[in-house]
């Protein structure tokens, strides 16, 4: 056998090689560094503001009675409505741009903020910025605004100016876009002569409340320093979300399947799993990324999913999450349930015994998780035969009567 020989380098080549490869890789980590944009802008920024018109009291009390609204407060200042596009960033740190609306009582000074973290909703264009009387959560920031409060709804990336896909029930990417706007809500203030009295107020519906738990933990935990919370109402949320995943699993006649298929689905795609197949049965599993794109009501895609859990979600799936055989999303929603601290701020609980799309167990094991780490406040008032949609309406107004009480 013939042997090949290689002419041996001398240091000086070896030396010559080392460098340019050193070269190479610096080159390269600086491209990967490099394909994140830079953070050009302050979080909380305003970008844009766009006027969307003032209602007197009794245009907002025309409008409450048109749709058979009763409240037990009385409105007292006209409300001016701001659309803002502000810069926050994502769950990686990425600077994004996201909108979302002030609700501004005229000719009030000295006013408390209170920020409404809005439920679930799948259509890009139906949030207080773009149409504030067709967003359930517009309609009460005209009511608390009129009544005194600076009154802030955040979009949410997805909605409003924000045209990716919304990443539904994901904490990492929700809580900076929402604390981000209490920032562009007082560099608005700041600049218009709007008095604010440091006080600070959250409130929230299903997503919404589950939103405004984990923004209290975040404001407490990190930004004490910038913000004091004054009070926190939850509503209805999924808070102990691997909890309400499990009881949605194991309850296979689950009779509302849209609000899984839009957590499973965000969650493939957050998380870059190429699952939907694996969690899916056929045909759903080829139209979800059509269904949850921003473009439809929540009425569209309910219309085009089955009536049951059964029919939609894979029986093997669901098999192997019960068996605990599923660690990537145990993994995901158990990161998203974040119960573990102890909150500063007290807390009102407001929940329906007869939700049926987050049971009412999720409430108590919240309620039970925060007292065991040693909160100080607690309160829960149940909604007796409250379901998920009724319960909302007698919450809203216990919650806005309890912050009167403060």
């Amino acid at each position: 056998m013939i042997k090949k020989k290689f002419p041996r380098c001398s240091i000086v080549h070896w030396a010559f090689i080392l460098s340019f490869l050193s070269v190479l890789l610096f080159e390269s980590c600086k491209k990967q560094e490099n394909d994140n944009p830079p953070i050009t802008h302050q979080q909380g920024e305003i970008s844009q503001v766009t006027q969307r018109g003032t209602l007197s009291p009794a245009q907002i009390q025309g409008i409450l009675s048109s749709a058979g609204v009763q409240i037990p407060f009385t409105l007292s200042w006209s409300v001016k409505i701001i659309a803002v596009n502000y810069y926050s960033v994502n769950h990686k740190g990425d600077e994004i741009l996201v909108s979302g609306a002030i609700f501004v009582p005229q000719q009030a000074g000295n006013l408390p903020m209170l920020s409404i973290q809005h439920g679930t909703e799948s259509k890009r264009d139906r949030v207080a910025s773009v149409s504030p009387t067709n967003s359930t959560e517009g309609i009460v920031a005209l009511i608390t605004a009129s009544m005194g409060y600076l009154t802030i709804v955040p979009d949410y990336p997805g909605f409003g100016v924000s045209t990716i896909n919304h990443p539904y029930l994901h904490a990492g990417w929700l809580v900076p876009c929402a604390i981000d706007f209490l920032r562009a809500a007082r560099f608005y203030a700041s600049a218009n002569q709007i008095g604010l009295d440091g006080r600070i107020f959250l409130t929230g519906y299903s997503e919404g409340g589950y939103l405004t738990l984990v923004m209290q933990k975040v404001l407490e935990e990190d930004y004490a320093g910038e913000f004091t919370l004054t009070a926190v109402a939850p509503i209805s949320g999924p808070y102990d979300l691997k909890g309400t995943v499990d009881t949605i699993l194991e309850n296979y006649q689950y009779t509302t399947p849209a609000y899984g298929a839009y957590l499973f689905t965000m969650y493939n795609e957050i998380y870059q799993w190429d699952r939907l197949s694996g969690f899916f049965q056929s045909p759903y599993n080829t139209m979800m990324p059509g269904l949850f794109n921003g473009t439809k009501t929540w009425g569209e895609i309910t219309n085009q999913l089955p009536p049951s859990l059964s029919d939609l979600i894979q029986p093997a799936f669901r098999t192997n999450y019960l068996n605990g055989d599923e660690p990537e999303l145990t993994t995901a929603l158990t990161e998203n349930t974040i119960l573990d601290w102890i909150p500063q701020t007290p807390i009102h609980f407001f929940h329906g015994d007869a939700d049926e799309v987050v049971p009412y167990q999720n409430v108590l094991t919240a309620i039970q998780s925060l007292t065991d780490s040693g909160t100080p406040s607690i309160l829960l008032t149940t909604i007796p035969g409250g379901t998920h949609e009724t319960t909302g309406p007698i919450a809203v107004i216990g919650a806005i009567q309890w912050f009167e009480s403060l």
